[in-house]
This record gives C-alpha cells, sequence and structure tokens, in this order.
C-alpha cells in the first residue's frame, strides 16, 4: 500500500511545490531524457496523491493501487519522446481516464454517473464519525467537476494552484467550483439527516406498544 507521509512533512511538501512551481516539468523533462532519479523524485512526489485520487473513484483499495501503477506505466513510455505537455495536466489526464475507464469496465458500460456510493478501505486506523461517513456518502453524488476538485484539494492534498494547471483554469475559478462543491455537500448532507431522523421517528412510533394505547382507552371508560 502506499503510505500516506504526516501531515507535517505533507505541508512541507506543499509550501515547497508552491514556492518552485516549475519543479514538476524540470524533473519530467530530466526524465524524458533517460534520468531515472528524476522519474523516482515523480514517483515519490504524487504516488500516494494519485491513490487517494483513485481510491475516491474506483471504491476499491487494489484496484486503486493497480490504477497508480497503470498511469506510472504509461509515463514511463513517454520516455525518451518530445513531450512539451505541462507534468502535472498530463498525469491528471492519465489518471482521470484511467479511473474512468476502469468504473466504466466495473460497471458494464453504465454511465459515468453511476458512480460509487463511497469508499470502503479494507483497512481502516480509526472508525469514522458520522459526519465522515455521511461526506462519503454525499460526495459521489456531486457533478464529477465539482467532486474531482474537492478530491484533488481536501484528499489528494494539491493546492488549487496547482489544480488550476491540471485543468487549465484560473485560479479563481477553481477557487469558486471548490466553494460550490462545499456548499452543495453541505446541502446533500442535511437533506440525508433529514431524511434519516423522519425515518427513525417513523420507526419508533410503529414499534410503540399496543397495550400502552389499550390501557389510556380502558381508563376513559
Amino acid at each position: 500500500m502506499f503510505k500516506q507521509r504526516p501531515a507535517a512533512e505533507r505541508s512541507g511538501a506543499a509550501m515547497a511545490n508552491a514556492a518552485e512551481p516549475n519543479e514538476d516539468q524540470l524533473l519530467f523533462q530530466r526524465f524524458l531524457r533517460g534520468d531515472d532519479s528524476a522519474f523516482m523524485a515523480m514517483f515519490d512526489r504524487h504516488t500516494h496523491r494519485l491513490y487517494l485520487y483513485c481510491m475516491k473513484f474506483v471504491n476499491n483499495h487494489e484496484r486503486a493501487e493497480d490504477l497508480v501503477h497503470d498511469i506510472w506505466e504509461r509515463v514511463i513510455r513517454l520516455r525518451g519522446t518530445e513531450q512539451q505537455a505541462p507534468m502535472l495536466p498530463l498525469l491528471y489526464r492519465i489518471a482521470r481516464n484511467l479511473c474512468l475507464n476502469n468504473i466504466r469496465d466495473a460497471k458494464n458500460h453504465a454511465s459515468l454517473e453511476s458512480l460509487p456510493e463511497g469508499f470502503h478501505p479494507t483497512t481502516t486506523i480509526r472508525e469514522m464519525s458520522q459526519h465522515e461517513e455521511l461526506v462519503v456518502q454525499a460526495l459521489p453524488r456531486l457533478p464529477i467537476q465539482q467532486r474531482e476538485v474537492l478530491i484533488l484539494h481536501a484528499y489528494s492534498g494539491y493546492s488549487f494552484e496547482e489544480i488550476a494547471e491540471m485543468l487549465g483554469e484560473q485560479v479563481g475559478a477553481v477557487r469558486t467550483r471548490a466553494w460550490r462543491a462545499r456548499s452543495q455537500l453541505a446541502r446533500l448532507i442535511a437533506a440525508m439527516i433529514e431524511i434519516d431522523d423522519a425515518w427513525m421517528n417513523k420507526q419508533n412510533s410503529t414499534n410503540e406498544p399496543h397495550g400502552a394505547t389499550e390501557g389510556i382507552q380502558e381508563e376513559e371508560q
């Protein structure tokens, strides 16, 4: 399994990325010219974040790991070629296409909207809170453009600047989409809580003992 680095280390890496926005591209060009150390640097820099991205889409630990391996195999095939495309958008497109293809295959060519209802890792470090469970259930119900921004930012740890580079959009547009996604997610969670409360109230009224009601009726007579 691709192990997650400590939060402080990830935060430091994010600050380094912001300070050196061209480092990925420099590594990519060195790799294309045959530098193995550059490939290992790219691999270490992005593998865990790619795993989290894939995991959120395919809903399966082993499939997510296989997809990450496939992503890097696609990248390796580019060695020795002339690539002018920025590295981050290229990596994102490969990951996105492989994930969506995998979902279609698993769902027997279902539509792209038929995405997993949640994500259940094979091993868990701790039990999720009720709020986290609701987020997991609600996230796949978001439009895919909104969902991806949240996954890339909240789960994979990419900055809004990096996501804007991946998507070829302005940072402001990405931030606005993330804000709308969070607002929609909050509305979905509120609706789910309301439905759950209504169901619980109905169950409680249905399970109310009949004897208590009959006793009241007898006393009134």
